[in-house]
């Protein structure tokens, strides 16, 4: 689901934002995404990604790259997820991405990853990852200052010692919150040093472009 930054979050957690369970055959009732307890509610104004064609999209990022790839991530907001994860690899741990989608008239849909926010708050354990309410307040509240123009465009968190793979509970939280086709879901092994990037609704495994920075006359 994606929101604008710059005016108030509507999102209302009743309990808990999701538990992800992190062994892929187990379906136990704790590890379902309890929908009935949670309220989402969309902004008035609904994101639509940014009409942009992929050559200026690079251009301005110096990207040097001939082909149309899906998915764009700031080397900085790359290793800082990383360094997240790395901190403490007994228990999950997560956040969310921002940055901000675009389409090109001729190849489709494309995202960027500008910013990977550690979510504060969050109850894990080495079966589950609990986001809080308090977890989205602080998510939202640094985003607002430092990240004003960004939206959500995913999530990421790890799997520690267990590989890098969608879940059947991490795919009901795609499909549930992040199944727009510019959302993104970054899984990283950091005991294993894996780490794998999933699109969309269907988590579509797909491969990364990673830049330094802006050109100053972007």
């Amino acid at each position: 689901m994606i929101y604008k930054i710059n005016k108030k979050i509507s999102q209302i957690f009743k309990s808990t934002f999701w538990q992800k369970d992190t062994n892929p055959d187990s379906s136990t009732y704790e590890n379902e995404i309890i929908s009935s307890q949670i309220e989402w509610v969309e902004c008035d104004d609904v994101y639509k990604p940014i009409e942009k064609p992929i050559q200026e999209f690079l251009a301005e990022r110096g990207i040097d790259n001939h082909k149309f790839d899906q998915v764009y991530i700031l080397e900085t907001a790359h290793e800082c997820l990383i360094e997240h994860l790395q901190e403490d690899t007994k228990v999950e741990h997560g956040g969310i991405l921002f940055g901000n989608a675009y389409e090109d008239p001729k190849y489709g849909i494309y995202v960027e990853i500008t910013a990977a926010i550690a979510a504060p708050a969050t109850m894990g354990t080495g079966a589950y990852l609990e986001f809080t309410a308090e977890s989205w307040l602080g998510i939202m509240d640094y985003a607002k200052a430092a990240h004003p123009e960004a939206n959500i465009v995913g999530w990421y968190h790890s799997h520690p010692n267990i590989g890098v793979f969608m879940s059947g509970t991490d795919m009901r939280t795609q499909r549930a919150f992040f199944y727009h086709p510019w959302c993104l879901s970054i899984v990283c092994d950091p005991v294993r040093k894996q780490i794998g990037y999933f699109l969309g609704y269907y988590a579509k495994y797909v491969d990364v472009i990673k830049f330094s920075q802006f050109l100053e006359d972007s």
